[in-house]
């Protein structure tokens, strides 16, 4: 399988806007996808990369992940089409990515449907979740060429009195391990469904991301990884969310994974097949170096406008307070509400329940510093 893996990566070229080969201008975009604790980890990989040298030039990793949603969202295109439409593509386009150059993805995700934490149920479920997913990833990349799955790092610090405790809680996390390893050995055993070469093809080439999970503070025998209760996750986290220092620890597994995996660094890493790449105006990770002369948004920005009911915010670079979120209907009726949204940071709303109808809302930003009120227009 690892062989094969190999085969792909030599179709990994770079790509302009349109899916075209551009050895100068183009992008090998590598796709960040799953709920927080995905989206908070690519954040830090993202970092590491920008101060990381001999990386590729035509390299570009863009962060599609999307808090609070997982498995069941990701795979029911019918009732959540706005998903992809309008979170991970929009999301994308505003790091000037298109769907069409993504030829690379790390995924970690679950599912909250899945809730009887049993062996073999548990991890066949979502694994079962899994194999739906990688036809849809070729389907909405069509130059997908690789996905890469990590399960989860440890749940036995989960807090019991959060939602969904039991799919976080151990054995839940170390099972969706055994869900990745099942999904790989699908494909490596001919399932049909999961063909990745060849007339009949209908999904990328998978195979293992980064192996995240350790037992707590018992160092893995073969890397010597554990979590700390007290320096790696967040006291208010759930057990799932971590500090900072858990996501660059995290993020650090990301980074020695992509530069020594054999079907990954070859893409990751510089080699002659890039020269051609332009990296003026470029950062370690492919994207175009930020205008020190551009000014820090001093107001919050609603994005796409219209909607379909699922948009982000931007909130102001030059504040010095975190923001609490509320958004409201036009007779005031509070419809969804988000708190401590740290100041620059994007914030997706995308309230739960059967969707917003069309019509105007408004979304309030508070903060001990101002109050401002937008409207949301959906369509």
């Amino acid at each position: 399988h690892r062989l094969a893996g190999s085969k792909v990566v030599k179709n990994i070229k770079p790509l302009d806007t349109l899916g075209n080969v551009d050895l100068i201008n183009g992008k090998i975009v590598f796709l960040g996808l799953g709920a927080s604790t995905a989206g908070n980890t690519w954040n830090n990989f993202n970092d590491l990369v920008e101060d990381e040298p001999g990386l590729n030039p035509c390299l570009q990793l863009v962060n599609g992940s999307q808090g609070a949603k997982g498995l069941d969202v990701m795979i029911d295109t019918l009732n959540y089409p706005w998903y992809w439409t309008d979170m991970v593509f929009t999301k994308m386009s505003a790091q000037g990515a298109t769907p069409i150059q993504v030829q690379a993805i790390w995924l970690r995700t679950a599912s909250k449907t899945d809730t009887i934490v049993e062996f073999p149920l548990f991890p066949n479920g979502i694994a079962d979740k899994l194999e739906i997913l990688l036809p849809i990833l070729l389907d909405k990349f069509p130059n997908l060429k690789q996905v890469y799955i990590s399960g989860f790092f440890y749940g036995g610090y989960a807090d019991s009195s959060k939602a969904f405790y039991d799919i976080v809680a151990e054995p839940g996390s170390y099972y969706t391990n055994y869900a990745v390893k099942w999904v790989v050995e699908r494909q490596i055993n001919g399932d049909p469904d999961l063909v990745y070469a060849g007339p009949g093809k209908k999904a990328p080439w998978v195979a293992w991301g980064p192996h995240t999970w350790a037992d707590g503070m018992r160092p893995n025998e073969h890397d010597g990884l554990y979590w700390d209760c007290e320096v790696d996750f967040q006291a208010d986290g759930g057990g799932y969310h971590l500090t900072n220092t858990g996501k660059l620890k995290d993020a650090q597994l990301l980074l020695d994974w992509a530069k020594n995996a054999p079907t990954t660094k070859k893409w990751f890493l510089d080699n002659p097949a890039w020269a051609s790449c332009d990296p003026s105006a470029r950062m370690g990770n492919g994207q175009a170096e930020r205008d020190i002369e551009m000014p820090l948004r001093d107001a919050p920005e609603v994005f796409p406008q219209p909607n379909r009911g699922v948009f982000q915010v931007r909130l102001p670079q030059t504040a010095q307070t975190s923001f609490n979120l509320k958004l409201i209907d036009s007779s005031g009726r509070p419809i969804w509400s988000g708190n401590q949204a740290a100041a620059g940071s994007t914030i997706t709303v995308a309230p739960e329940g059967p969707g917003l109808t069309a019509g105007i809302y408004y979304l309030q930003c508070s903060s001990p510093e101002s109050i401002t009120t937008l409207p949301v227009l959906v369509k």
